[in-house]
């Protein structure tokens, strides 16, 4: 068995720091011996009486060369055989902790070409990528990014990411604002910024509940909050659609939501989109090649990107008929039985060997 080596910010905050705990836990299951570097300390219960080992390695900024120097030293001291790295400060530190130490270096790609705009530390990242053991994409849109970067593409695995079907499956149902309750609900869980088209969908909501009783709930924080509640009172909809925050009982929300919104202009694997359909929750996402990689016509109500009146089109077509709307999110359910932990973590121990 491999003793890997995970090397990340911290372990709260995103999909991609849930995607590593859940990783994580299902390679020590597997009989790896796992650890994982932090710079954070804010450590999930999960991990309390887990096989897995959390180093939190102190550094004064992102760019702390003693943060370098510690990584090294702890590739060492557990004789690491496998250094995966999550997200781009971790994978340049990482990255060069790992090339220096002649370690096999795993690379996850979490986003596309879209969330790497010109910037010097996506260059840097790029250029030490270059000289990864192999990049695990979890969507077609990463694959492409580094093919694009001039990467082989036999070093480009693309595995996707884990849903916990079974965890949303036994979701207590969440409450909900009492002026909510008994009325068709439209969700959105993510992040409060511009690639999520926050502002659009607000008015795609506002013109398709001219017609409708339902209500939205838009749970998440984010830079574009404030514009968000701006725009929500400037179109006098404050009583229908809340901004609900951060909200840990997302699971509980997707069982009794009419329909799950998603229309971002650019992701790399959408979790809030791979949860809804593990919960048999109704789809309204835009036309963008990380959602078209997973859902069509078949599955989902799938609308032009930043088209408010398509979306809102789609949105009434959900609420108006939803025996249609029920057997397209069964569709999507089934296509995504395989994302187990057991199965990605299967999958990489595939990967381990070859390296």
């Amino acid at each position: 068995m491999a003793r890997l080596l995970h090397v990340i910010n911290g372990l709260t905050g995103g999909g991609a720091e849930r995607q590593l705990t859940l990783l994580a836990s299902a390679q020590s299951a597997r009989g790896h011996e796992v650890h994982l570097a932090v710079m954070r300390p804010d450590i999930p219960a999960t991990f309390e009486n887990s096989a897995v080992t959390v180093h939190v390695l102190r550094a004064t900024s992102n760019h702390d060369p003693l943060y370098l120097l510690r990584l090294r030293m702890l590739i060492a001291r557990v004789r690491a055989n496998i250094v995966q790295t999550w997200l781009t400060q971790a994978d340049v530190m990482g990255g060069l902790a790992a090339l220096s130490t002649r370690t096999p270096w795993v690379l996850s790609e979490r986003s596309s070409t879209a969330g790497y705009p010109p910037h010097w530390k996506n260059n840097l990242r790029a250029r030490l990528a270059r000289r990864a053991a192999a990049i695990v994409a979890n969507s077609q849109g990463g694959v492409d990014y580094w093919k694009a970067q001039g990467v082989a593409p036999n070093r480009i695995h693309k595995i996707h990411n884990v849903v916990e079907t079974l965890a949303i499956r036994d979701a207590a149902v969440a409450p909900l604002p009492p002026a909510f309750e008994g009325r068709p609900l439209v969700l959105f869980a993510g992040r409060l910024a511009e690639e999520k088209n926050p502002l659009v969908m607000i008015d795609a909501l506002a013109e398709a509940f001219a017609s409708t009783n339902a209500v939205a709930l838009l749970c998440g924080s984010g830079p574009l909050e404030s514009a968000m509640a701006a725009r929500i009172e400037a179109l006098g909809v404050r009583d229908r659609i809340v901004l609900a925050g951060q909200r840990s009982d997302v699971f509980g929300l997707l069982r009794r939501a009419t329909l799950c919104l998603a229309i971002s202009r650019y992701e790399g694997s959408p979790n809030s989109v791979l949860e809804a359909m593990a919960a048999g929750c109704p789809l309204v996402v835009s036309d963008i090649p990380a959602y078209t990689e997973l859902l069509d016509a078949e599955s989902a109500m799938v609308v032009k990107r930043d088209n408010i009146r398509d979306t809102a089109r789609a949105i009434r077509e959900v609420l108006d008929y939803p025996e249609a709307a029920a057997i397209r999110a069964e569709r999507a359910r089934l296509r995504i039985a395989s994302f187990t932990a057991e199965n990605v973590a299967g999958a990489l121990d595939v990967l381990y060997e070859r390296l």
